[in-house]
């Protein structure tokens, strides 16, 4: 399931797989001025990919390696061609196919081993000059997207508690 909610030049796609009515968990992916950061999680891939289909998108940033950031992957990969990136120790992780528990792949699927390159610490659109920032924390290879003339940053995920329960 996609929601999709704008704000000025920024567009905030928030997905969730869809279980009997309800979806148990959202993550979000940010599409600005061709640049998507972010592209949720395997189950929602396909409605992804629909939604982009008469977007402009130039770059893909991954803010990590975890799978309700980087299950789009794929499939943006192979429907445009798109070029991904992501922090240098994402790289390998993002690469290969990594063990998941259940309830992972319940909530987010299994995000397909998929080549992407190393991000710069720049990022430039055709109007905004975005910054690279290394975050570690969430995981050692978090980075946030800051675009700092208009106070914008794109983080995937913050810390929020220690052992949060999911199911």
């Amino acid at each position: 399931m996609l929601k999709i909610n704008e704000c000025g030049d920024v567009t905030q796609v928030v997905m969730g797989r869809e279980v009997a009515g309800t979806v148990y968990y959202w993550t979000a992916a940010y599409l600005i001025d061709g640049l998507l950061v972010d592209t949720g999680c395997a189950y929602t891939a396909d409605e992804l990919s629909t939604f982009l289909q008469d977007k402009t998108v130039d770059c893909v940033v991954n803010t990590h390696h975890h799978e309700d950031h980087v299950g789009g992957n794929l499939a943006l990969l192979k429907e445009r061609g798109e070029i991904i990136s992501a922090h240098h120790l994402a790289v390998p992780l993002i690469n290969s196919k990594l063990p998941l528990r259940e309830y992972q792949e319940l909530v987010w699927g299994y995000p397909e081993p998929v080549h992407v390159k190393e991000v710069t610490g720049k990022l430039e659109t055709s109007r905004y000059n975005f910054e690279v920032i290394d975050t570690p924390g969430h995981s050692p290879d978090h980075i946030v997207i800051l675009e700092p003339e208009q106070g914008w940053c794109f983080c995937g995920d913050i810390f929020v508690s220690e052992n949060q329960k999911v199911l």
